[in-house]
């Protein structure tokens, strides 16, 4: 028997049907949709999860703008916080590329991160647990510190948070004052305009003076492979280890100090699901052939490797120059790939 298709204009589950815009103002975005890559679509649970951790961040900078204003300026409240997040949504204010970046790439991580412990039959990290007990004293207060950050990013069901250090520079200041702007309607109305405009902008200013780039996620990651690597304990058993566990910020932060490149540049290479740029980052590493089996053996296809056997020859064949050249690529700005790829031109 074949399976029944979903009539299309079947009434919901419940009863009623949510109004729908009318044809033509829908048009525009269901050709979008209609004709998006199935592969590049979000999943319904990357979708849950981005639309969490950004509404989480947005409530939490929202609150420390109002704690920072006049004392009874704007009380916080749920209600508040819902219809400002619908406000900035609508404007598309939330639609800011480092921070959309960002959000995509912690999904990204969640996904490996669970798929790997679920093979393992683990359900939290111990490899970088267990550095916490590490004898270099160095060492053991840097996983210390990152244990904590990461417990931080966890909400009480163990989903996955943002924190406000975790963004670049200006993805904080660009959220920050889209939420000193969505909030100017409610302090107007009992201060006026003009006093509404001067305590929030300087509301906004005490709140990107109270950012710590050192307690960003990124941050911790890079301190605890820095003092790691000082101490002679970037081992290939190490880094197997954790890429086992689904530690792939980790791992990424690894190749980038071995290969001499941003870490940011590393993870991307990294989550490509392209074999030629993942094999020339390790390359560009010093990974050795071992090393590389074993994490393709790993995680390989969930960062999107299918063949374990083509991603070794890719490997084993790759010129001095071609590594050379990748490690170029990788050493650029992120905002000029970023140019080059919406002009449509290949890198070299």
């Amino acid at each position: 028997m074949m399976p029944e298709e979903w009539p299309i204009a079947a009434p919901a589950a419940d009863g009623t049907a949510r109004a729908r815009l009318g044809d033509r103002d829908r048009l525009s975005t269901a050709r979008r949709d209609f004709f998006l890559d199935p592969a590049k679509r979000l999943s319904e649970q990357e979708r849950a999860l981005m639309t969490a951790m950004l509404h989480n961040l947005v409530g939490n900078v929202a609150d420390s703008v109002r704690a920072a204003l006049p004392s009874g300026k704007v009380a916080a409240n749920d209600e508040g916080d819902a219809s400002l997040i619908a406000m900035l949504t609508a404007s598309e204010l939330l639609d800011e590329p480092g921070l959309m970046a960002l959000l995509l790439r912690r999904a990204d991580e969640e996904r490996i991160a669970s798929a790997a412990r679920a093979r393992s039959g683990r359900r939290d990290a111990r490899v970088l647990q267990g550095l916490v007990s590490h004898d270099y004293g160095a060492v053991a207060a840097a996983a210390m510190a990152l244990v904590l950050g990461r417990g931080r990013r966890r909400n009480r069901f163990g989903q996955s948070l943002i924190a406000f250090d975790d963004l670049a520079a200006s993805s904080a200041a660009a959220l920050v004052y889209a939420v000193a702007a969505g909030l100017r309607r409610e302090l107007a109305a009992s201060r006026g305009i003009a006093a509404g405009d001067a305590e929030l902008a300087d509301a906004a200013d005490s709140v990107l003076e109270n950012r710590d780039e050192e307690r960003g996620i990124s941050s911790l990651t890079a301190a605890l492979v820095h003092f790691l690597d000082e101490a002679g304990g970037l081992t290939d058993e190490l880094i197997l280890a954790a890429a086992s566990e689904g530690e792939i910020a980790f791992v990424a932060e690894v190749l980038a100090r071995r290969a001499g490149v941003p870490a940011e540049s590393a993870l991307e290479e990294l989550m490509s699901g392209k074999t030629g740029h993942v094999m020339a980052l390790f390359r560009a590493a010093g990974t050795s052939r071992e090393l590389c089996a074993g994490l393709l053996a790993s995680v390989g296809d969930l960062l999107g490797i299918a063949d374990a056997g083509d991603a070794i020859g890719h490997f084993d064949h790759l010129s001095d120059p071609e590594v050379e050249a990748a490690r170029s690529w990788m050493m650029t700005d992120p905002a000029y790939r970023t140019a080059l790829d919406r002009l449509g031109q290949a890198r070299g």
